[in-house]
């Protein structure tokens, strides 16, 4: 493996950008005219439709990327027994922070939604709100579902680490490498085709299990799908960092044959998402990972190019970004509740909650910034000791690390 010296700004910046989509994607998913998010606007957008189908497919393979590449990167530094212990903390105190405290308000809000929309009576709203609160199932992990997922791919890295660096599976990547560097196109014709047919099976085991009677199938089926269909994205972004040889060959650079095949892959998905026939649904899953694999190399490298440089302002955002995310998912569903008894153009309504969201989300992380024990709850940043020597400066604790 190999680490260099000084910090790579575009790795932090870009996953914050990818956080910070959620934000636009959630907001346009309310007036999708053809996939039922948890709130549907009764006015429909045929723009909006489309651009949450562009940023659903690079959106959160690339986060699974940049989170492979950090995991191999601090496991350079790190031992894996003291970087797991990291993790657990660093995401699972967060993920129950927002089990308690956020998704009780927003299965409400999702309830009371349907009384603003004219769907039930608001004593029925009502009703089931308190019983949905009193009532906890796996809908309250909503979108937080990426922590868990992180953990358990934290949790196969450290197992496999070892198995890399001797035996036959090293061997084995010995080879893979090599082919890679000898002919670039070719493996990553292969990565896209290795992919594709990952995110066709587990749409149709995700299907087929789903489908299946009992509660083993049901809880399988949600297993499967999200939380294996991201694995494969946390493995290319462990192969960049731990083979910069491999990173540099792959990553855009110069040229613009893997943007396009990046954008047209992206709006051919987009124009099959949620067309309702299993083929169609099998196709759009193929073109979908396509379209994941080749807009995240890309991004990257329109990262490393524009964005590998510290800015104070930028760094602001990428702080805040994990408590954005966190809060942003309950906030889009209460403001666009709101929208509903205004009648406004959908597009407007759009930016105006996509706006608010941002603003009412940055502004709740700058008062968790405030308290040691907020920044604990809601970023995992260890609450710190008291410094045996009080004439030396502390630094201050980061998020996202």
């Amino acid at each position: 493996m190999s680490a260099g010296p000084a910090r790579e700004h575009h790795w932090d910046s870009l996953r914050a950008f990818l956080m910070l989509l959620g934000i636009p994607y959630h907001a346009a998913m309310v007036y999708n005219a053809r996939i039922i998010w948890d709130i549907q606007s009764p006015d429909q957008s045929g723009v909006l439709t489309f651009l949450s189908g562009i940023l659903v497919t690079f959106r959160m393979p690339a986060f699974f990327i940049v989170a492979g590449y950090f995991a191999a990167l601090m496991l350079e530094r790190r031992s894996p027994g003291t970087w797991l212990k990291g993790r657990f903390t660093r995401l699972g105190i967060p993920f129950l922070t927002a089990l308690v405290l956020l998704a009780p308000i927003q299965v409400a809000l999702i309830d009371l939604n349907a009384a603003f929309s004219g769907t039930v009576p608001m004593g029925t709203a009502l009703h089931n709100a308190a019983e949905d609160v009193a009532h906890p199932t796996f809908s309250w992990i909503a979108h937080l579902w990426f922590l868990p997922a992180l953990l358990a791919y934290s949790l196969l890295l450290v197992l496999l680490v070892q198995q890399t660096r001797t035996g036959p599976l090293a061997a084995l990547l010995r080879r893979v490498h090599a082919v890679c560097l000898a002919n670039a196109p070719l493996a990553l014709l292969f990565l896209v085709l290795l992919i594709a047919a990952w995110e066709v099976m587990v749409y149709l085991s995700h299907k087929d299990l789903l489908a299946s009677e009992g509660v083993l199938p049901y809880l399988l089926g949600h297993g499967v799908d999200p939380y294996l269909r991201y694995l494969p994205f946390f493995f290319v972004g462990v192969t960049l960092r731990s083979a910069p040889d491999i990173r540099r060959v792959l990553v855009w650079q110069k040229g613009w044959a893997l943007p396009a095949c990046g954008l047209a892959t992206a709006i051919l998905a987009s124009l099959l998402r949620g067309r309702g026939t299993e083929a169609l649904d099998i196709a759009y899953n193929a073109v979908d990972a396509a379209a994941a694999l080749l807009v995240s190399l890309v991004l990257i490298g329109i990262a490393e190019r524009f964005w590998n440089r510290p800015d104070t302002r930028v760094d602001r955002i990428v702080d805040a970004s994990f408590s954005i995310y966190l809060l942003h998912h309950p906030l889009i569903i209460g403001l666009s509740t709101l929208f509903f008894l205004m009648g406004w153009p959908p597009t407007l309504e759009f930016l105006l909650v996509c706006v608010a969201t941002f603003m009412i989300s940055y502004g709740a992380h700058r008062l968790i910034r405030r308290s040691p024990l907020a920044l604990f709850l809601f970023n995992g940043v260890p609450i710190p000791r008291p410094p045996r020597d009080i004439d030396r400066p502390q630094s201050p604790a980061t998020t996202l690390r």
